[in-house]
């Protein structure tokens, strides 16, 4: 069920899927901004309301919530405190968040926030540093453009990104190599189907102004740069009980940022996905779904909470 509730003085899209009484998972999105839970309702709804009551959300600011206007602002603390008010206007205890790349950095702020509000923590593809994930994909585009033959941009890739540690430098180096690759599907789909997203949004007019919405506040977002900082620094060890989920081929999730997690998330487990890339719920849903619902049982059944 897909309502509109004023939450902080803005109209927030909630959708609620599942009974009420079962265990509650709130769902958020990555980004920032992007088509909001459009692709975790499509993909997860039916498949996770069975064992879970779940609260999805576009973001504030995000395709069908309220727009945030050119005057206004918005922080990441925004977000988290819009997700706490909704638990509450919801009348819910305790929920166990889900998450997805960029929702990572905020559920982990979240956590840090306000962890009595949250039984157990389901990280997938996360990114808990954009400076550390852009590093990455700039390393995945340089192979792929190696791999269609264009070694001289690959080299020019690779060479230039170890030249340069700036954070800002690298998001312009990173812009500009998916430029020359042209179609960022193959970075962050392993099948076949690399249109995904749009499929599911299609072309109409009003996903073109709702695409608008989300780009801008995106941009709000990432012009003050703190995502380009590691979230978990200013984090003292979470003993919430954590999984966090990767596929093999995903570039976003690299190897200094799981250490990171291990280091920070003292409960932790760490599941690979062989056949997925930066979108696991979307490319083994099953087997996704299985996992979280086991995870999610079992830290309940262990009475952490």
């Amino acid at each position: 069920m897909g309502m509109y509730r004023t939450i902080r003085g803005k109209e927030i899209f909630i959708e609620v899927i599942g009974q009420e009484g079962l265990p509650v998972i709130l769902y958020i999105h990555g980004g920032p901004g992007v088509v909001g839970c459009t692709d975790f309702v499509q993909y997860q709804g039916s498949r996770l309301s069975t064992n879970f009551m779940l609260v999805a959300v576009d973001q504030r600011g995000v395709w069908r919530s309220e727009a945030i206007e050119d005057d206004e602002e918005i922080t990441l603390e925004d977000i988290v405190d819009d997700f706490e008010e909704i638990r509450i206007h919801l009348g819910i205890p305790k929920w166990s968040v889900v998450s997805h790349s960029f929702g990572g950095y905020i559920a982990a702020l979240y956590a840090s926030m306000y962890p009595k509000s949250i039984e157990c923590l389901v990280f997938e593809g996360p990114t808990f540093n954009f400076a550390l994930s852009e590093r990455s994909l700039i390393r995945a585009v340089s192979n792929e453009l190696e791999r269609i033959g264009e070694q001289e941009k690959s080299n020019y890739y690779l060479e230039a990104l170890n030249e340069i540690d700036d954070y800002k430098d690298i998001h312009q180096l990173m812009n500009s190599a998916f430029r020359d690759l042209g179609d960022d599907g193959v970075i962050f789909w392993h099948g076949e189907d690399k249109k995904v997203i749009n499929r599911i949004v299609g072309a109409s007019v009003e996903s073109k102004s709702l695409w608008g919405k989300s780009n801008n506040t995106r941009r709000k977002l990432l012009n003050d740069w703190r995502v380009y900082h590691s979230v978990l620094d200013d984090i003292h060890a979470i003993s919430i009980p954590s999984l966090l989920i990767k596929g093999y081929f995903d570039p976003i999730t690299c190897d200094e940022q799981i250490k990171e997690f291990k280091d920070t998330f003292s409960d932790s487990e760490i599941i690979i996905f062989n056949s997925s890339s930066h979108s696991v719920r979307v490319e083994e849903p099953d087997k996704y779904a299985e996992v979280v619902t086991n995870y999610i049982k079992k830290v309940r059944h262990s009475g952490f909470i």
